[in-house]
């Protein structure tokens, strides 16, 4: 049993009492809700809520490229989940509005639940034990912080960029690079990524995959093709088939042979706990929401597995919403999935990630690329409403989607929030 109580009362229960700008100027102006209940609910429509938009690493190479992919796959609801720094939100808002597309804004958070890492669980990460993300939908406070909750966001980036630095300097000491005179610099593959995305600087935070692509680029700028595997190998210092071509695959292999635990530039990664992350989505005025692995691992996880069991673990730590990855996911797996936590009143949503260098479509889909059936898209529609009712009602300065200990009320919650977003929906793309 895993008895970790992760957000308390106070903080499930939250009320908001400061919203941001962009909530204000975009939802803030529609009308009240009990106007909104004489309007028509938009129909049922495709939905993503987790993308990572720039500067997070990902395909996604700028607002424009999200926002067009999204209106030709004809995507009605899209979230953003960046990680460290939200300032894109306001231009994404925009655009996406302008577009006929209304924005969910939330974030992805990395914890460490020290209690299941000493107990060797694994939660939703394949490898580590104990490593717990964390993801937050309806951000409604995302440009005013609440100020108790200002000092764990600034943890987080204090800690991510002093390891990805340590990283670095690991880098620059591997002699294999040194002979070719290959020397990273943060600031400079900052500044590099924010000229490519047109974005300021302050707002990149570099990521593992960064610095795989910064040193693919490097590589490939002094080592011929022709030398290309034999210096790999002596990088590697193992005999073996790297590719010397494609960029991605190389920037994986980069990752897997330089960055990960155990080889030459590894620095453990700097976590907060579950219950901080928490803290944090509460003060960024959104809703925590757990994202489910299950099969895009070779074996489902503890903590995960069966259906029941997740549930269980869930509503111990007081969370009443989740989402899930579907390419990760055999389709029959997730529809049961789905089904069993649907049954005990959970807020289901879904999405792509988009964090890897490879494209794929916008509109989620399982694994082989097999289509969601009706029943889980409608259950997808509903989780993104909830999320769109969440911020307007935070725009309104009352309470939105919250955790509820009782299942016939949280089922009820979801209906009447769902029906309250598809109105919301449908006044904004009016």
């Amino acid at each position: 049993m895993f008895r970790r109580v992760l957000i308390s009362s106070s903080w499930s229960l939250f009320e908001i009492m400061h919203v941001g700008t962009t909530i204000q100027k975009f939802f803030g102006l529609l009308p009240d809700e009990a106007q909104l209940a004489q309007a028509p609910p938009a129909e049922r429509a495709f939905t993503n809520l987790h993308i990572h938009l720039p500067p997070n690493f990902g395909s996604i190479r700028s607002i424009e490229e999200a926002i067009q992919h999204a209106a030709a796959e004809k995507i009605v609801v899209l979230g953003s989940s960046n990680y460290y720094d939200h300032s894109i939100y306001t231009p994404f808002a925009e655009a996406a509005l302008q577009a006929g597309i209304v924005p969910v804004f939330g974030i992805e958070v990395l914890t460490m639940d020290e209690e299941l890492r000493d107990a060797g669980t694994l939660v939703n990460d394949p490898k580590n034990p104990g490593k717990f993300y964390l993801c937050g939908k309806g951000l409604t406070a995302f440009d005013a912080i609440d100020e108790d909750a200002l000092p764990i966001w600034n943890t987080i980036r204090q800690g991510d960029r002093c390891r990805i630095e340590a990283m670095i300097a690991a880098l620059n000491a591997v002699e294999t690079l040194q002979d070719r005179n290959i020397c990273l610099r943060y600031d400079a593959v900052a500044q590099k990524i924010a000229e490519e995305k047109q974005l300021p600087a302050a707002t990149v935070f570099l990521q593992e995959r960064h610095l795989a692509q910064a040193l693919q680029s490097a590589i490939f700028e002094c080592v011929t093709p022709a030398e290309r595997r034999k210096f790999l190998q002596r990088l590697y210092q193992t005999e073996g088939e790297f590719e010397t071509e494609q960029l991605v695959t190389v920037q994986n292999e980069l990752r897997t042979h330089l960055l990960k635990q155990g080889k030459a530039a590894y620095v453990e990664e700097a976590y907060i706990s579950p219950d901080e992350a928490a803290r944090l989505i509460a003060g960024l005025g959104g809703y925590v929401s757990y994202p489910i692995l299950i099969d895009g691992a070779a074996t489902i996880s503890p903590f995960e597995g069966p259906p029941e069991a997740l549930v269980e673990h869930l509503l111990e730590r007081q969370i009443g919403a989740v989402e899930f990855i579907p390419t990760r996911n055999d389709i029959a797996i997730l529809s049961g999935y789905v089904k069993v936590l649907l049954d005990e009143g959970f807020v289901i949503g879904s999405g792509t990630e988009h964090n890897d260098a490879v494209w794929l479509p916008l509109l989620p889909a399982c694994r082989q690329k097999t289509p969601l059936t009706p029943e889980l898209l409608e259950v997808f529609w509903k989780g993104a409403c909830v999320a769109v009712a969440h911020q307007y009602l935070g725009a309104k300065g009352q309470s939105g989607f919250h955790f509820l200990a009782d299942r016939a009320e949280r089922i009820a919650q979801i209906e009447r929030l769902s029906q309250l977003g598809a109105k919301v929906i449908g006044a904004l793309k009016n």
